[in-house]
């Protein structure tokens, strides 16, 4: 960063008012030609300009001559102009480092020291001598590679330096933002936030990862995170501040997505289960309602036998068209779900756990799980509907999660690798919970089967529907000392036959 000066408070004396005792043993400009060194008025119109700027700048003398020095270098000052100028019409001279515009662009800081001294018809003018240091410029090196904005600002918000990255991001030039507020790139809702900021800069506190909007010079908002410290000068005092200023918004742009895709990956997560579930159900439930058939057929074919009253023969009659409604309601919803299609894609076997784990995991480490995935690399790609995946994944894993609830260590590795029997995928998923009984383990995939207290024995069962269905297997085995694994095998796509 420029290294900051230090400066008077008190207005600059005119020229008149400059003391009538020239500097000593002052330089001629002939004697400076081949120095970095210029001579201008007061009002910073270039009298001079030596061999060695040129060299230094790429400008010619000619170019140079006449132009204000500021304006033609672009000049990035470390505390106001009008400050500078107090000091050095107070003192005689000024030193510093400034930040300047080489003619081919390039930015450049250098050690700059200024003297008043007068010419032969006794005007006060300003030798000016500027030299590039290795330091100066490997720091102008390191901000102008930056890829974050790195903004150098007043206590009274104007911009006195700006960098390569903060032309890219909000779309000003340095020579034309350096001097003005750096409330043009603040949206008018959120000005308040700059008198909020300096205020805490002039206390001396520094401000990180602040994120925030600011405006591009097209008007368009760019997201932002701020980091702001005090710029300080030699004795101490703030002068200033330091922005970085990093461009977010494809980051908030990816996390945003990132929460629909998770809130779409549960809301199919609970359709998908439920659909399966009114499956089984209505597997189960056809059974009772056939036997409820037979019972009311022969109920009918008795009272054809007897004389009863014709109510009750026509209530009998109603039940029975009302039982066999249902088991057609029960066969027609069984049926839909059963041969439903759905979209099955080669998918990257890490992408759909990438996704899924962004769901199952959201909780882990409030509950104290550590979590380890160690997906192998040049895996074969799958051919799967990666919603009922995910579903299986995501599944699996919030049962690890939850039954290491009472476990001392709760460890969760989930690893991925090429299986070995058949080129296709195993995915293990290994807690270190209580582990699972061997009459538990048995009839773990059967419907209705749960070691849960409130839980209906469902979601296993149609894991392994779903996982069969791919083509694939899901099994379970014991993690030594203590646990439970769980896993995953699927056919590569190349040699996917899916059972329908």
């Amino acid at each position: 960063m420029v290294r900051r000066s230090t400066t008077s408070k008190r207005e600059p004396r005119s020229a008149s008012e400059v003391r009538k005792k020239p500097k000593q043993n002052l330089p001629y400009p002939q004697l400076l030609n081949h120095t970095h060194a210029m001579i201008r008025d007061p009002t910073g119109t270039i009298r001079f300009w030596a061999g060695g700027l040129e060299r230094l700048y790429g400008f010619r003398p000619a170019e140079a001559v006449g132009r204000i020095s500021h304006k033609l270098l672009n000049t990035e000052f470390p505390s106001p102009l009008k400050d500078i100028d107090a000091e050095l019409f107070d003192t005689g001279e000024w030193s510093g480092e400034l930040a300047h515009r080489r003619r081919d662009g390039d930015r450049i800081v250098v050690a700059s020291q200024w003297a008043l001294w007068r010419d032969g018809e006794d005007r006060v003018q300003v030798i000016e001598i500027s030299n590039e240091t290795n330091e100066s410029t490997y720091l102008a090196n390191i901000v102008e590679s930056s890829h974050d904005a790195i903004i150098g600002k007043t206590l009274d918000s104007i911009i006195t330096s700006w960098n390569k990255a903060a032309e890219e991001i909000f779309g000003y030039e340095a020579g034309e933002i350096c001097g003005k507020s750096i409330t043009l790139l603040i949206p008018p809702d959120r000005v308040q936030e700059e008198e909020t900021i300096l205020r805490r800069i002039a206390r001396g506190e520094r401000i990180d990862h602040y994120e925030s909007v600011r405006l591009r010079r097209d008007g368009s908002e760019v997201i932002v995170s701020l980091s702001i410290s005090p710029i300080r000068d030699r004795r101490g005092n703030i002068i200033g501040a330091s922005k970085i200023a990093r461009d977010i918004t494809q980051q908030r742009a990816t996390q945003n997505r990132l929460v629909e895709l998770q809130s779409e990956l549960a809301h199919a997560s609970r359709l998908g289960t439920m659909g399966q579930m009114a499956a089984a159900i209505s597997h189960e439930l056809n059974q009772p309602l056939a036997a409820v058939d037979n019972y009311l057929s022969g109920l009918v074919r008795l009272l054809e036998t007897i004389d009863v009253p014709a109510s009750i023969a026509d209530a009998i009659r109603k039940a029975r068209e009302q039982n066999r409604r249902a088991g057609q309601v029960v066969s027609r919803l069984r049926d839909l779900m059963l041969k439903r299609e759905t979209a099955r894609r080669v998918e990257p076997i890490n992408d759909v756990l990438e996704q899924a784990l962004g769901l199952a995991l959201v909780d882990a480490k409030v509950r104290g799980v550590k979590t380890s995935v160690l997906v192998a690399p040049h895996l074969k790609p799958v051919l799967v509907d990666k919603i009922q995946i995910g579903q299986v994944i995501i599944n699996i894993v919030r049962n690890a999660i939850e039954a290491m609830e009472r476990a001392d260590e709760r460890s969760l590795a989930i690893s991925v690798a090429t299986d070995s029997n058949t080129d296709g995928i195993e995915m293990r998923i290994a807690d270190t919970g209580p582990g699972l009984s061997p009459l538990v383990k048995d009839q773990m995939f059967r419907p209705f089967v749960t070691t849960k207290d409130k839980g209906m024995g469902m979601g296993l069962s149609i894991c392994r529907d779903i996982v069969d269905s791919h083509g694939g297997t899901l099994s379970v085995e014991p993690n030594k000392p203590n646990g439970t694994i769980f896993v995953i095998r699927l056919p590569s796509a190349d040699s996917t036959k899916v059972v329908e």
